[in-house]
C-alpha cells in the first residue's frame, strides 16, 4: 500500500517581492496576501485537499506567522475532508524547512510512502498538471520526480558585465514543483546535509542529483507561476479568472480540480 503525505513551503518572508510591491500595503509575506479574495497558499492547499490522495499536509511558516497560517486555514480551506493539516515554523533555509517538515510527517505513524513537496508561493494547479502530479506518485520507477518546461529565451552565460557564450537552450529546462519523493530517500538525504552549512539548494530535487540519484522528470505547466515579483499578482489573478470561467462552462458531468 503507498501512503502520500504532502508539504506546502512557505518559511520564507518574500524580500523581492516586498521590495517590488506597488500596490500591495499589508507587511503580510507573500504566501498570505489575498489572491482573488482568497490567501496565496489557500489555493494550491486546496487543490491537494481536492485531489484526495493526502493523508495528512504540514505547512512551514515564518514562526511569527503561524496563527495568521492557521487563522487563514480555518477561514478559507473548504471541505478539509479528513485530512489532518498542521502549520510548523520554517528553518533557515529552504533544505531546513524541508527537513523539518519531513520530520513533522513522522510524527504521524506509519511513516508515508511518498511524498509531494511544493513551493506555496505557486497558486495554480491546473487539471492537467494535477494528473501528472498523481500518475508520478504512484509511478515508483524514480525515488524522485520533478516538473519541467522547455526555455523559450535565448540563453547566454555572462561573466564580468560580458556575454561568454550562447547556451543550446535545448539541453536545459525549467524546474517547477511539486516535486515527488520518496519518503525514506528525501527524508535520509536531509538528514545527511542537516550539519553541511555549506551546502545550499534551491530546490530539494537538487539534493538526490547531489548524491547521484536520478531524478524523472514530467511536464510541467506554464501557469504555475511561482508569486516573486508584485505584478506577477496580475497575471496570476488572470490565470485563476480564466480556470473559473472555464470550470463554469464545464458540462456537468466533467471532473473537475478546484484551483
Amino acid at each position: 500500500m503507498v501512503t502520500t503525505d504532502a508539504i506546502l513551503l512557505g518559511g520564507g518572508l518574500g524580500t523581492r517581492f516586498a521590495e517590488t510591491s506597488q500596490t500591495v500595503k499589508s507587511d503580510l509575506p507573500k504566501q498570505f496576501q489575498l489572491l482573488g479574495g482568497v490567501p496565496v497558499f489557500i489555493h494550491c492547499l486546496q487543490s491537494f485537499v481536492d485531489m484526495g490522495l493526502f493523508r495528512q499536509i504540514v505547512i512551514t511558516s515564518p514562526k511569527f506567522h503561524i496563527k495568521t497560517a492557521e487563522d487563514q486555514i480555518f477561514k478559507y480551506l473548504r471541505n478539509p475532508n479528513g485530512i489532518k493539516i498542521r502549520v510548523i515554523a520554517g528553518g533557515e533555509r529552504r533544505q531546513d524547512s524541508s527537513r523539518l517538515a519531513l520530520e513533522a510527517l513522522e510524527e504521524f505513524q506509519p511513516s508515508p510512502t511518498r511524498i509531494l513537496i511544493h513551493d506555496a508561493c505557486r497558486p495554480y494547479i491546473s487539471d492537467e498538471l494535477a494528473t501528472q502530479i498523481k500518475a508520478c506518485l504512484f509511478d515508483r520507477a524514480y525515488g524522485a520526480w520533478v516538473p519541467v518546461i522547455p526555455v523559450v529565451d535565448t540563453l547566454k552565460r555572462v561573466k564580468d558585465q560580458q556575454v561568454v557564450e550562447t547556451v543550446d537552450r535545448s539541453l536545459v529546462h525549467r524546474v517547477q514543483t511539486p516535486q515527488i519523493f520518496e519518503f525514506t530517500l528525501i527524508r535520509s538525504l536531509m538528514d545527511r546535509i542537516k550539519d553541511l552549512a555549506e551546502l545550499n539548494f534551491t530546490d530539494d530535487a537538487s539534493l538526490c542529483e547531489y548524491y547521484g540519484i536520478p531524478v524523472g522528470v514530467f511536464k510541467g505547466d506554464v501557469r504555475n507561476i511561482k508569486l516573486t515579483y508584485d505584478f506577477e499578482i496580475e497575471t496570476l489573478q488572470g490565470v485563476l479568472a480564466e480556470a473559473k470561467r472555464v470550470k463554469t462552462c464545464a458540462p456537468a458531468s466533467a471532473t473537475t480540480f478546484t484551483a
